[in-house]
């Protein structure tokens, strides 16, 4: 139909600063679209982890896969999605990258990639404007994210 979407394991390493702050490890799930990494092109420049984060609480991952699945509303206004968030506490307050998902017929699609967070009314799309759209076969789309959980599950260990 168009895009294959991936999910590849991947870890942000924790670092303790000789100045008293630290970054905690994390590990995420990667969206890698037709072979090339979303968390690449969108979240590393941010320091952001997926919103599929081993770290979070099983709870919001399930929560968070609702959402790409569109089974659950969308967490910020305009049916816009969170896709990378805070690597420390994936509150989107920090900031998130989130992006609008669509569903006609078979198909999935993301598209709309943007910066924005919860206390501000804007977001910001041009910096994002080169990513996307991808449109995804919906029962392959599914089927991908549906593994998530137990990629979370050995990521982690």
């Amino acid at each position: 139909m168009g895009s294959i979407l991936k999910l590849m394991p991947l870890i942000r390493e924790g670092v303790q600063n000789t100045n008293g702050t630290s970054k905690s490890k994390r590990h995420f799930l990667d969206f890698v679209v037709d072979g090339k990494s979303l968390w690449e092109a969108l979240g590393k420049r941010h320091d952001m982890v997926s919103i599929l984060c081993a770290e979070y609480s099983a709870n919001e991952t399930a929560k968070a896969l609702g959402r790409l699945l569109l089974d659950q509303k969308a967490d910020l206004p305009n049916d816009r999605r969170s896709f990378f968030v805070c690597s420390e506490c994936g509150d989107l307050g920090c900031g998130a990258i989130t992006a609008v998902i669509e569903r006609q017929a078979e198909a999935i699609t993301w598209k709309a990639f943007g910066y924005e967070n919860t206390y501000e009314d804007k977001i910001l799309l041009d910096a994002y404007g080169t990513v996307g759209p991808f449109t995804f076969d919906a029962t392959a789309y599914r089927r991908t994210l549906i593994q998530a959980m137990d990629l979370l599950r050995c990521a982690e260990s």
